[in-house]
């Protein structure tokens, strides 16, 4: 299956250069749905106008902007919840199959009421992966890295949902996992479980976002362990030259 480009790297502007997406012939883009680039009905019509002339595939990345499935206040974890079953019904909208989320966060109720956070974020995470099945939509949701309080940064926090009966599926974001070293542990763990990837790179000490062959990243292990046959991807880049020198690395690594 195909590995292409997340709109990243263009966040902010992607409606006015798409252009470059297609001049690219990527055949998959991964849309983040967030801020002024909600995909409204002409956000989508543009897109629909990409997939016609292009066979362009998309995945939709849930919004991350002032986010928190897992919040202490009620209102406000409602909304977050919220906004990415919206993101769920864009990706119908559009015919994309999978919309990676994000994990909520702890906060300091969680040093006075330990799990408190915890327990809403399971909550929150069921009620969307059960709107996104009854949706047809895969959620697949996003390991995250170092230096944040955003749970699930573990392989451990994920098999901690599958005992809780979650159907699982994984976005694996390398970059996120290499700030944490347990890149490999979780290929080996949750293999079976990862259904998308996020590519990019880093030097292990904080989410860079680098062109991938540029950081620490064991891109040699994750070619003698992962299979794009079954999976997708995106390269996550900050700039539209570095994902398409990404997208090149990728591409040729895992020979897609």
């Amino acid at each position: 299956m195909p590995i292409g480009i997340s709109t990243l790297c263009t966040f902010g502007q992607t409606y006015k250069r798409l252009n470059e997406y297609s001049a690219s012939r990527t055949p998959l883009i991964e849309v983040l749905d967030d801020w002024d680039e909600r995909i409204r009905r002409y956000n989508a019509k543009l897109l629909l106008q990409l997939a016609s002339s292009y066979g362009t595939k998309f995945t939709i990345h849930s919004p991350i902007l002032d986010m928190n499935i897992a919040s202490a206040n009620p209102r406000f974890r409602s909304l977050s919840v919220r906004q990415v079953k919206e993101s769920i019904d864009n990706a119908v909208s559009i015919g994309a199959s999978l919309v990676v989320v994000h994990p909520g966060s702890s906060s300091p109720v969680d040093e006075q009421c330990r799990g408190t956070q915890w327990e809403r974020n399971v909550a929150s995470l069921r009620e969307i992966v059960s709107y996104a099945e009854d949706s047809g939509i895969v959620a697949a949701i996003e390991n995250m890295p170092r230096n944040v309080k955003s749970f699930l940064t573990t392989p451990g926090e994920f098999e901690l949902l599958e005992e809780l009966g979650f159907d699982l599926n994984i976005t694996l974001d390398v970059g996120h996992a290499n700030t944490m070293s347990n890149l490999t542990e979780f290929v080996g763990k949750l293999k079976a479980r990862i259904v998308h990837v996020h590519i990019h790179d880093n030097k292990g000490d904080r989410d860079e976002h680098l062109v991938a062959g540029k950081g620490t990243v064991d891109w040699d292990y994750l070619r003698s362990s992962l299979s794009f046959a079954k999976i997708t991807g995106v390269v996550e880049s900050t700039s539209f030259s570095d994902a398409i020198e990404c997208l090149g690395f990728a591409s040729q690594l895992f020979r897609v």
